[in-house]
Formats: C-alpha cells, sequence, structure tokens
C-alpha cells in the first residue's frame, strides 16, 4: 500500500474520529446510547459495511491479479484510499464505543477541573487529534517500512487475518443488534 496511502488513509479515519469526538463532546453520543431503536440501527449498519468491507477484500485477495495496471491505479488513487479510512472508521461500532470511554472521560475530567473548557469544544478535539496524529503517523511510517520488507505471502496472510477480524467484528454488531432486539 505504501506511505502515501497509509497517510491518505489516516487522514480518512481522523476525519471520522473528530467527528466522533464532536458527536461524544456536544452529547450527541448519549442520545445514541439512550436510544434502542438507534442503537439497533448502528449496529446493523455497522455490521453491514463491515461484513461488506472484509469480504469483499478477501474476495478481492482471492482472485488477485498480477495486473501492474491494477496495481499502478490503485496506488495513485489516493481519493478512493482516502474514503476508505473514512467508511471503515465511521462503521466500526467500536470506535464510537472507544471515543465515549475514552474521550467522555477526559472530558468529565477536564470540565470539573476547568470548567472554562466547555467553551472550548474544537480546541479540545483539535488537541486530542493531535496526539492521535502523533502516535499513527510514525507507526504508519514503520508498519509501510516493514511492509516493503516482508514477503508477499507472509503480507497476503497479514491481509487476510485482518479482513477476517472485520467479519468477525461485523458478526459482533450483529450480535449485538440482535440481542438488542
Amino acid at each position: 500500500m505504501g506511505f502515501r496511502n497509509s497517510i491518505f488513509f489516516t487522514l480518512g479515519s481522523c476525519l471520522s474520529d473528530i467527528f466522533y469526538l464532536a458527536l461524544v463532546y456536544f452529547g450527541v453520543a448519549n442520545f445514541i446510547a439512550s436510544n434502542d431503536i438507534s442503537k439497533i440501527i448502528l449496529w446493523f449498519v455497522s455490521g453491514s459495511v463491515l461484513f461488506f468491507i472484509g469480504g469483499s477484500s478477501i474476495y478481492s485477495l482471492i482472485n488477485k491479479k498480477h495486473d501492474s495496471k491494477t496495481i499502478v491505479n490503485y496506488q495513485n488513487n489516493r481519493l478512493a484510499t482516502f474514503i476508505s479510512g473514512i467508511v471503515v472508521t465511521l462503521s466500526n461500532p467500536m470506535t464510537i464505543l472507544g471515543w465515549i470511554v475514552v474521550a467522555g472521560n477526559f472530558y468529565l475530567i477536564w470540565n470539573e477541573k476547568y470548567p472554562g473548557i466547555r467553551d472550548h469544544g474544537i480546541l479540545t478535539i483539535i488537541v486530542i487529534m493531535l496526539g492521535v496524529l502523533v502516535y499513527f503517523l510514525p507507526l504508519t511510517y514503520i508498519v509501510s517500512r516493514l511492509g516493503k520488507m516482508l514477503k508477499e505471502k507472509f503480507v497476503n496472510m497479514l491481509i487476510l487475518v485482518g479482513n477476517i477480524f472485520l467479519i468477525l467484528f461485523g458478526g459482533m454488531a450483529f450480535y449485538y443488534a440482535i440481542k438488542s432486539i
């Protein structure tokens, strides 16, 4: 995939994270968490998207053609990579739960210690996202460099395992949706 594509994927993912952070900060996540119908819809949509992404990726991995045109077109399609980052992060039900837990706790602590912080929600979100980027950008660089040193067969196995986990997370989303009904 390469470092540049990884950056675009990470930026798309960060855009989705900013969306979720704003939801948590401005209290919309509390509405979703307290409304059973919205939770069920979120779980079903998330499960469907994760199943589709994981399944279609496994399908394309199995039917992979070693056509250099396909590889070049994929690597040059930065917009598709950016959108993939957005879709994968938005459709992962664990992302919203993670931000509710992590950012929600930060917001509660900060609001108690610094009551004036409520007026600076955007600044708070920016600081959190800068912290996320400080972590992910070097990690992305290291992983992209390691990917070039690994054999294609091993990389394909890692991709397969990652997509199986996407399908499992999709299954978990369906499970929670059905359990909520």
